[in-house]
């Protein structure tokens, strides 16, 4: 699993038993992330409980965002989808300010790296994982590496802006191999809200023809690397997630948590966002500044 998903598990440690004889020790300070923190920048993460779904169709979550990003000036990624699970494969997806990936025919615009905005659609997988198992659109982006763990991604040029959208992954066709193992294709879509147009992303190949969703959902916003971050011109965003729909239903929330990675392995981000409810929504806010945080993980539900 990637380094970055593995931040989104989170894990409590208990504490150590001592005699009493014991000396005591003073527990070393810890660092916090600072401008300085090597990118990527996991800045929240969030994780919403709910029923497992046995024989999964589509998910759903809304999103929004305050203004546009200058895709010259920050690589943001926006997570509606930051870890999903089907059948026991992990994925993810949302847009970002710059996608990567190779073109599969010449009705791309982009060429390989960092070159717009987009949307993606990723699943990991074991060293087996190939394009073969993504579906692009013809000025579609493709790319199975890893350098993040073993995956295989599709991605879309995508001109979003500040606006409400819908990110949706749907249940599409079933297939066997010349093997005899079973696999059903899954595609991503984004929705304008205020057109009402939808954009397929792309789809990717998961085992089995039944599909099982696991009894969570998660979403993550993160500044990625290639561009130099100066935080004093961070643009002011505030990006809403609504709380996700499951076969068209919305899901009966148990619980909804909230975490801010600190530690260099998460990858940690400085403090330069909040979270917070209003009504069913999560607002998350960019700041322009570091600021101090006293909780680094909380419930906005309970």
């Amino acid at each position: 699993m990637p380094r970055f998903l593995l931040c989104l598990l989170l894990a409590l440690s208990p504490a150590g038993i001592f005699a009493e004889t014991a000396p005591k020790v003073e527990a070393t300070p810890e660092k916090l992330p600072t401008a300085q923190s090597p990118l990527p920048w996991h800045m929240v993460n969030l994780w919403w409980t709910m029923p497992a779904t046995d024989n999964f169709e589509s998910l759903e979550i809304d999103f929004s965002i305050s203004d546009d990003v200058d895709s010259s000036k920050l690589n943001l990624y926006i997570a509606p989808i930051g870890l999903g699970q089907i059948n026991g494969v992990n994925f993810y997806g949302g847009i970002q300010t710059n996608i990567g990936g190779y073109p599969v025919s010449d009705a791309s615009p982009q060429g390989d790296y960092h070159k717009g905005k987009g949307a993606i659609f990723s699943r990991w997988g074991n060293k087996d994982l190939d394009t073969s198992f993504v579906r692009p659109a013809l000025d579609g982006l493709t790319e199975a590496a890893g350098y993040e763990g073993d995956f295989a991604s599709g991605r879309r040029p995508f001109a979003w802006h500040g606006g409400k959208y819908t990110y949706a992954v749907r249940k599409l066709n079933y297939e066997k191999d010349a093997d005899g193992r079973e696999w059903t294709w899954v595609g991503a879509f984004v929705t304008e809200q205020a057109t009402q147009k939808t954009q397929f992303i792309t789809a990717l190949k998961f085992p089995g023809r039944t599909l099982k969703f696991w009894g969570r959902h998660s979403a993550f916003i993160e500044i990625y690397g290639g561009k130099k971050v100066v935080i004093a011109d961070l643009p002011k965003l505030e990006i809403r997630f609504g709380t996700p729909h499951v076969n068209g239903e919305t899901m009966k929330v148990q619980k909804l948590d909230v975490n801010f990675p600190r530690r260099s392995k998460d990858p940690a981000s400085p403090a330069i966002m909040t979270a917070e409810l209003d009504g069913a929504e999560v607002v998350c806010k960019l700041k322009n500044e570091i600021f101090e945080r006293e909780k680094w993980s909380y419930p906005l539900i309970k």
